[in-house]
């Protein structure tokens, strides 16, 4: 009796200690809270390398695993007999042959890009006193017929213009000038950028080789940690977390690319000025759900029409068509309709996530939004299932009650 009474009081102590302290470490947090965010921040930073690993590791992972089961563990059976050999060195040539093919073909994207888009930059530098006189001289023909429009529209045009200049003369150019100084910080930041390119893809050779022992060891730690049923549910939400992201980011990577390559044919055949750099844009944009189409193509539209209306028109129309391709036939069939959103909830979705997390949270919100909207329908479905009600939506849209069965 002495010992129960003993150890109920031990347990309560215990207990009141790690409250405490608890309180205590909070408290610390609260009032030192530009310490902990600085902390967080170097953290972060210490990291990087690490997220740039997992990136690779996660994008090229699939690929790894089609060249190793269906090349490199066929070729190697035929030459050697232990299993497990033929595991390591087929998993070890999949890994550094296609990081090598990843790399070649960055390289040789960026070799055949970047020049053209740093031309055509400078060439829409060095055109735009062209085009506002050009603007400033249709104005001035109309100006005949409509004088209080054309002084309207000649006022807005040089304000642009004069803001414009304003900053190629007032920040480019004093920068272009302080190259000296600038130069230093610029390297210095290049090569922190390679460091961690660098290590991230050392990083991601040890993750893509050894990924199942590492989410083996995920596994036992988290049923080390959580019951057995919610363990259960938290592996179940995260394979529903890596298809919906694999199934979203491989497919729109590929069709985004695709829409970069008809957009440059396209341009190409109507003969449209800055067709590099356009197709980049809208190339690179594609990637955000929904919005990214716009954000590529109003821009693009604006850019050609100062060059020549005409061509404004055959760009957007060229645009209008190869969206339109895209959306109702490359789209559904790389990324498929299984993500299982609405176009209400994936506007839902990039409005919130936008919002709240910027650029990557538009691209990240709907393999996000429809994990989160498929584990409430599975709960939902439980949660009727034992009421004994309907689990299908249809079975909900007529009026009235479900009476209570006795």
């Amino acid at each position: 009796m002495q010992k129960k009474f003993d150890n109920k009081y031990i347990y309560a102590g215990i207990t009141g200690f790690c409250v405490l302290a608890a309180l205590l470490i909070c408290t610390f947090l609260f009032i030192h809270i530009d310490t902990v965010f600085a902390w967080v921040g170097s953290l972060n930073s210490a990291l990087m390398p690490v997220y740039i690993g997992l990136a690779i590791a996660y994008l090229l992972s699939p690929l790894v695993n089609k060249v190793e089961r269906n090349l490199f563990v066929p070729l190697f059976r035929k030459v050697m007999r232990k299993k497990r050999a033929v595991r390591g060195i087929s998993r070890a040539v999949s890994v550094a042959v296609v990081l090598i093919l990843a790399l070649a073909v960055l390289g040789w994207l960026v070799m055949l890009v970047v020049p053209e888009v740093v031309e055509s930059i400078i060439t829409l530098t060095n055109s735009l006193p062209g085009y506002y006189q050009n603007i400033v001289n249709k104005v001035n023909e109309m100006s005949g017929k409509h004088p209080e429009a054309a002084k309207q529209a000649t006022e807005v045009a040089k304000a642009i213009y004069d803001q414009l200049i304003g900053w190629l003369q007032n920040e480019l150019v004093p920068t272009s000038t302080e190259l000296v100084s600038v130069i230093s910080d610029g390297l210095m930041n290049i090569m922190g950028v390679l460091f961690n390119l660098v290590i991230g893809i050392i990083i991601s050779i040890y993750l893509m080789a050894g990924k199942e022992t590492f989410c083996a060891q995920a596994k036992r730690m988290v049923y080390s940690i959580l019951p057995v049923r919610y363990a259960d549910r938290v592996l179940s939400i995260g394979k529903d977390v890596n298809w919906s992201f694999a199934k979203f980011f491989s497919g729109k990577i590929i069709d985004s690319i695709i829409v970069a390559i008809l957009t440059f044919i396209a341009l190409s055949i109507a003969n449209i000025p800055y067709t590099a750099l356009i197709s980049v844009l809208i190339g690179v944009t594609n990637i955000i759900p929904f919005f990214g189409q716009y954000i590529g193509v109003i821009p693009s539209a604006f850019l050609v029409f100062l060059v020549s209306p005409v061509k404004g028109v055959i760009f957007v129309v060229l645009a209008i068509v190869i969206l339109q391709v895209d959306g109702n036939i490359i789209g559904p069939k790389i990324i498929g309709e299984s993500i299982g959103l609405g176009s209400f909830w994936i506007l839902f979705a990039i409005l919130v996530f936008g919002s709240l997390f910027g650029i990557l949270g538009m691209i990240c919100a709907v393999p996000i939004f429809a994990v989160v909207y498929k584990t409430v329908k599975n709960w939902s479905r439980k949660r009727l299932e034992k009421k004994g009600l309907p689990k299908e939506t249809n079975n909900y849209r007529r009026s009235g009650m479900f009476e209570k069965e006795e």
